[in-house]
């Protein structure tokens, strides 16, 4: 058989078994067992369809994990270990990166079920041998979590780890800060003696300075709202809130020194300001005005 004709097949293949009904597995193992250069054009296309499916930003980045029946794992592992030492069935970490820009979202939906939506300006690190983990580099993220007990989704935030416990949940990385918060089930931050579990209507606000880690109430009608484009506050100081509508309105805006320890509590409908974050100015009862190729919130005159 010709290459041309292998790469075909392989690639035919490769879309049946990501098929979640796929049952075919006595036929797929035979194919493979044919001859050794199935193996080989199997692993080059698998490859070339999650690089395609990672680069294609508008729409959801499915991941992949294929569980091998308990019969057919040990003929189809022997096969396909012809070909860069069981390349195709490695469980080693194989990490890519999922990133928003500044004024936009994005959703990435797991193989297992999961489901996460990146707010603006985030950077998310993904696993293609593992969707059952995840990094928020920085940025916002609302995870909305399959239970799984046997193997919990875990988070890695700055130096924390969120493990879900029937979850969903939101995590802002940003400022030098880690905020949590729980909409539904629990979480429990960074496991163990000092372990904190946090339940539904609970967060948690942790800064890379130090200090004691603060365990906060959070409105759950709240919490991932941002996703409906408004922002929730309640208590929040201004400069959190300019952080927050710089990546929700692709802008940048800062708070000035004066105003920045400000809190605020309310609700910003950011598709009514247009881009424009002079609108949301009397709401939070200060002055912005641009300086140069940014944005600041001043006192008012």
């Amino acid at each position: 058989m010709e290459q041309h004709d292998i790469d075909a097949r392989a690639l035919d293949w490769v879309v049946r078994l990501g098929d979640p009904a796929f049952a075919d597995w006595k036929a797929f193992q035979a194919w493979l067992e044919a001859d050794p250069r199935h193996a080989s054009a199997y692993h080059a296309a698998s490859l070339d369809i999650e690089q395609m499916a990672a680069a294609v930003s508008p729409e959801p980045v499915v991941v992949a994990r294929r569980r091998w029946p308990a019969w057919a794992g040990g003929a189809i592992a022997a096969s396909l270990a012809l070909v860069a030492g069981y390349a195709a069935l490695d469980t080693r970490a194989d990490p890519y990166a999922v990133e928003t820009r500044a004024g936009t979202m994005r959703t990435v939906a797991l193989a297992d079920g999961s489901a996460v939506t990146l707010g603006g300006a985030t950077r998310l690190m993904l696993d293609r041998n593992d969707p059952r983990t995840a990094t928020l580099e920085r940025g916002q993220a609302m995870f909305v979590v399959r239970h799984d007990t046997a193997d919990p989704f875990e988070v890695h935030v700055g130096a924390a780890r969120l493990v879900d416990v029937g979850t969903a949940f939101d995590v802002k990385r940003t400022r030098g800060e880690t905020r949590v918060a729980v909409s539904d089930g629990a979480v429990d931050y960074n496991p163990g003696r000092d372990g904190i579990r946090l339940v539904k209507g609970q967060g948690l606000v942790e800064t890379d300075t130090g200090g004691a880690v603060r365990v906060i109430a959070v409105d759950v009608a709240g919490v991932g709202s941002w996703r409906n484009s408004v922002l929730a506050y309640d208590g929040a100081t201004l400069a959190e809130v300019a952080d927050d509508l710089s990546r929700a309105l692709g802008v940048d805006l800062r708070a000035e020194p004066s105003v920045a320890g400000r809190a605020f509590s309310g609700s910003i409908a950011t598709a009514k300001l247009a881009g424009d974050p002079t609108r949301a100015a009397p709401l939070l009862g200060v002055a912005v005005r641009r300086r140069g190729n940014h944005w600041v919130m001043t006192a008012r005159p």
